[in-house]
């Protein structure tokens, strides 16, 4: 198999996984364990297809979202993409750039600058620019929505991106040396 067509079938893998996960856990009770895993699959994606992969995934999360229901308000979908964007670049250039790439510092280092900025973007933009300027109409009718939606951006995206980028450091060196020994076969 060409490597163009294992990076795609891998990445159709990740996909489907995503699919999966959105379909299986509904519900508020599985927000972090649902955010969690969508983390990892992005630090997955990235770091061992590429950073295409990475990107597309963090792209088409937020949409399948909205196909679903899970994400009530499809203005919302173009800043979780650029959320998501936000992580899976800086997890890339962090461990490509670090002295020790690819080691337990460059992880560690990713997961926190990735996670605090991923955390920082999507609250800052639905506190600044979604809530005051396009749902604006909505907010003064429903203020109870402010509330809501600025608790949905706020600490659990961080601690989701946290926790995907810790198992990400925990299941990658395992991970990319299974995806190696199949290469060779």
């Amino acid at each position: 198999m060409s490597k163009k067509a294992l990076s795609l079938t891998q990445t159709a893998v990740l996909l489907a996984l995503i699919v999966v996960i959105e379909y299986l856990m509904v519900g508020p009770q599985y927000i972090l364990i649902k955010g969690s895993i969508v983390n990892l699959i992005l630090v997955v994606a990235t770091l061992l297809i590429g950073l295409p992969a990475g990107i597309l995934i963090s792209i088409f999360t937020p949409l399948l979202a909205v196909v679903t229901g899970h994400l009530a308000m499809p203005v919302l979908a173009p800043v979780v993409a650029l959320g998501n964007l936000v992580f899976v670049i800086l997890w890339w250039l962090i461990v490509r750039h670090v002295k020790e790439s690819k080691s337990l510092i460059s992880y560690i280092v990713a997961t926190v600058v990735s996670s605090l900025a991923k955390f920082a973007f999507l609250y800052l933009a639905v506190a600044w620019y979604i809530l005051p300027v396009v749902l604006k109409g909505l907010v003064a009718k429903k203020p109870p929505i402010k509330v809501a939606l600025l608790a949905q951006f706020g600490m659990p995206q961080l601690i989701t991106a946290v926790i995907g980028g810790v198992i990400a450091m925990l299941i990658l060196p395992r991970l990319a040396k299974a995806i190696q020994s199949i290469g060779k076969n």
